[in-house]
């Protein structure tokens, strides 16, 4: 056999550089169960995962939440000290054990998406707060038992969140998305849908200190009304949608001016504005 014929004999996977070719441009593109399939072929592959597992910077199990166990969940994250984006959607199987040791362990988390886990409670959003202050993407969506203290604390330490949604977070409260809106002035998008202790005067605190905000969703936010978003209207410039469906007291009054600007949820209603009922009329003769 010639030189050439020996040389490409010799190469295998495992002799690609792994920091720089491996780990950057194949094994991110594999999917969690090839990944899981990889480390079983043998003590070398086993020990390539592992060493991917060490720097991986995104965990993303959303797709394959129901798949998962907690066993399988630790190897992944048990020796990671690199995580930016942890996507656990509706993970039904998370825990605040499983969580925490995350927290404390990547002090440089950017993004957190922890929708649905039901299983989970406010002390991990505790130990969130005080160990990840680079914080810039909460998802809490359907979270129903986020406190309003939990999100105060949010807010206090991590001061550069830019996307929070606490859809259905029934617990919070007025006071606690005010603090929300006050310390955290980089936000871009805010989602209180559902929450029916917003009122005014959360949508007054967004109008004075979020003036980056691009998104805004207050549907189902039945103590909402026109003087809310019209502050929120003329202080957020940049302002690109809004969404005020099921707002009971939210009309025409406030939306007019805003939909020659950005887009709202709401389909426009030519017979509620401008048009006085027939029981408020004071007619004299």
């Amino acid at each position: 056999m010639d030189e050439t014929g020996d040389f490409r004999d010799s190469i295998t996977l495992l002799n690609i550089p792994w920091n720089d070719v491996l780990f950057v441009y194949l094994i991110p593109n594999l999917s969690w169960a090839d990944l899981f399939r990889l480390r079983r072929v043998s003590s070398e592959f086993k020990t390539l995962v592992c060493e991917y597992l060490k720097v991986c910077r995104k965990v993303d199990i959303s797709f394959y939440n129901s798949y998962f166990s907690s066993d399988a969940f630790k190897i992944i994250i048990n020796d990671a000290f690199f995580i930016h984006d942890l996507i656990l959607k509706n993970c039904k199987w998370l825990t605040n054990d499983l969580l925490c040791p995350v927290f404390d362990r990547n002090p440089n988390i950017l993004k957190v998406d922890i929708s649905g886990c039901s299983a989970v409670s406010n002390p991990s959003l505790q130990i969130l707060a005080v160990c990840c202050p680079a914080l810039k993407y909460l998802s809490l969506e359907g979270c129903h038992w986020v406190s309003a203290a939990a999100v105060e604390s949010l807010a206090l330490h991590c001061p550069g969140l830019e996307v929070v949604n606490l859809t259905s977070c029934w617990e919070v409260t007025d006071q606690a998305a005010s603090t929300l809106a006050a310390c955290c002035t980089r936000l871009r998008s805010l989602s209180l849908s559902r929450i029916y202790g917003i009122t005014d005067k959360t949508l007054s605190m967004i109008a004075g200190h979020s003036s980056l905000l691009e998104h805004l969703d207050v549907a189902g936010c039945w103590r909402v009304t026109d003087h809310g978003i019209r502050l929120v209207g003329e202080y957020c410039r940049i302002l690109k949608s809004l969404k005020v469906q099921d707002c009971r007291d939210v009309t025409e009054g406030s939306l007019a001016t805003l939909r020659l600007r950005i887009e709202v949820d709401r389909p426009k209603n030519p017979y509620s504005y401008n048009v006085v009922p027939v029981y408020m009329l004071r007619l004299q003769i």
